[in-house]
């Protein structure tokens, strides 16, 4: 007797081997049999005629720290055929938490994706122990694989602080480090285009990436830049992972900027160097053109020093605006400039803003707006930014389609959405975000593997399940397999289609049938069951 069975159903396992026709069989939250189980008794039955049986999705990259404790439904996620989220990443994270600058913390992460909800945010953990035992008593639809942010850390002990680290806080820090790996961290992320990454310099990042050493963890980072200075800050976090001697995931890798587009043998060729000198390198891409980030990143890192509200009446003060454009246009070494890497203004649009009277931005672009008002395009930016308490969010476009299609063809590459889970209904469905944290996993099956033929069903699948779970660790995940755990996806390879644009972003993927998560029907035949088996998992 088995709790579930899919039937009728073609395999394909997630190891990148040929499909195949066989029946799953599923007791408590393991897959118990694979083969023809046409004659076994089952509580439930899936007839998966003309479906695709696969292990379900591993979102590589997303910021749904928050969102998922808000509505535990996951539904972009699990209608995505997503079953495992990463958490944690560019450095952007909610533990470990300073009770002497918890508010510091809470008011830069309403600046950021991960905070951008319409809620005020409310921390109730201090310890990255205590965040995970929080997610466990309120257990989503979804797995949870956390990271620990490195900029979490960074707060925790020194704040908005500009300077370098002493020794004795960098000490501090890498303490942190060793207690979140010990706790369930699967390993240290960076984000050094944000604030407090930014201010952080490579011997710091690899004293902290040292802790994750003996845990068996890694270093995943959002490099420096991914414009102009897209190899020297790839170099830079080759370096960080060679010296503390961990393997390296570089985040969302791509080429965003005009000057940097078509080199993407030159990228390749920078990490086939590295793993030559014995550097264990991997990473993930989402498949869109344009980029999600906050408005106030398109702001030069001294603005944050000291924190949002110091942020905030620096833009009040008409001198430091002209000072702060001066340096938008100029350029500071070694920062990379949003508006730089959109090339104009018509390529950055708001997408979500925090009060009602200003939602009537939410679509348009700067350009638009700054017409609109008579302002120029740096004065909309900082009125906004005042407007909202900082608490906005923009899609810039800045990749090329190309450049997209042959990174995410890369045998090393994997997939993550780079957004949090979100709704068409309720608490999770606002503004107009990002369509990739509704449509990720289906636009690759629809439009790279069906439509442009450029990925094989097999290895489309593999990216998105066996090699996440390697990366991460995860036993008994990412396979389907007898004796591993029952996450599993089952979806119409013809129909399986993103719907969300970056007109219309809030709607769900086509095509997903079934989503199972340790066991138990999340989804069937399209809708959700109101079941929530999600788990932390770990290595």
């Amino acid at each position: 007797m088995f709790d579930v069975k899919i039937i009728n159903g073609t395999i394909v396992d997630g190891t990148g081997g040929h499909r195949y026709k066989a029946d799953v069989g599923i007791k408590e939250d393991l897959i118990a049999q694979i083969g023809n189980l046409r004659d076994s008794e089952s509580r439930v039955t899936l007839d998966a005629a003309g479906l695709i049986v696969a292990p379900g999705f591993i979102d590589m990259h997303t910021h749904s720290d928050l969102s998922i404790l808000y509505d535990r439904h996951a539904n972009s996620k699990v209608y995505d055929g997503v079953t495992t989220e990463v958490i944690g990443n560019c450095g952007i994270g909610v533990a470990p938490v300073s009770a002497k600058r918890k508010q510091l913390l809470i008011d830069y992460l309403g600046t950021r994706l991960i905070g951008s909800l319409p809620v005020t945010i409310e921390l109730k953990w201090v310890t990255f122990e205590e965040y995970l035992d929080y997610i466990r008593r309120h257990p989503p639809a979804v797995n949870v694989a956390p990271l620990l942010a490195q900029g979490v850390v960074r707060i925790a002990e020194m704040g908005f602080e500009k300077g370098k680290a002493t020794a004795d806080q960098v000490a501090r820090m890498r303490a942190m480090v060793e207690e979140a790996m010990a706790h369930g961290a699967l390993g240290l992320s960076s984000g050094l285009v944000y604030l407090p990454g930014a201010y952080t310099d490579t011997d710091e990042l690899v004293e902290l990436a040292k802790g994750v050493r003996r845990h068996g963890g890694f270093y995943a980072t959002h490099i420096r830049s991914e414009g102009d200075g897209v190899f020297d800050a790839l170099d830079e976090a080759i370096t960080v992972a060679k010296q503390a001697q961990v393997p390296l995931h570089v985040s969302h890798l791509k080429l965003a900027s005009k000057a940097v587009w078509g080199m993407t043998e030159e990228l390749f060729e920078r990490i086939a160097r590295a793993e030559r000198d014995g550097v264990e390198i991997s990473f993930d891409v989402y498949p869109y053109a344009a980029g999600m980030t906050a408005l106030s990143a398109l702001l030069p890192p001294w603005v944050f020093e000291g924190g949002v509200h110091q942020l905030l009446q620096r833009l009040s003060d008409n001198a430091i605006r002209e000072r702060i454009k001066e340096d938008c246009r100029r350029g500071i070494p070694g920062w990379q400039s949003f508006a730089d890497c959109a090339g104009n203004w018509n390529n950055i649009t708001i997408a979500t803003v925090i009060s009602d009277s200003s939602k009537y931005l939410e679509g348009k672009t700067i350009e638009e707006i700054s017409s609109e008002e008579g302002k120029e395009p740096y004065d909309v930016v900082f009125d906004i930014l005042l407007m909202e308490n900082a608490r906005v969010q923009i899609v810039v476009k800045m990749m090329r389609e190309q450049d997209v299609a042959q990174i995410l063809c890369h045998p090393k590459a994997m997939y993550g959405s780079d957004g949090m889970c979100l709704s068409t209904e309720g608490i999770l469905s606002f503004g107009k975000p990002h369509p990739r944290a509704f449509g990720t996993h289906g636009r690759i099956l629809g439009k790279y593997v069906r439509e442009m033929g450029v990925l094989t069903l097999e290895d489309a699948v593999k990216k998105m399940t066996s090699m996440p779970a390697s990366r991460l660790g995860l036993r008994k995940r990412g396979v389907l397999k007898e004796g591993y755990y029952a996450d599993i996806t089952v979806f119409d390879p013809e129909k399986v289609q993103d719907r969300a644009t970056y007109d219309d972003p809030q709607q769900y993927t086509a095509g997903v049938e079934f989503v199972i998560v340790n066991g138990q029907v999340v989804v069937r035949d399209g809708r959700h069951q109101e079941v929530f088996p999600g788990r932390v998992v770990g290595r």
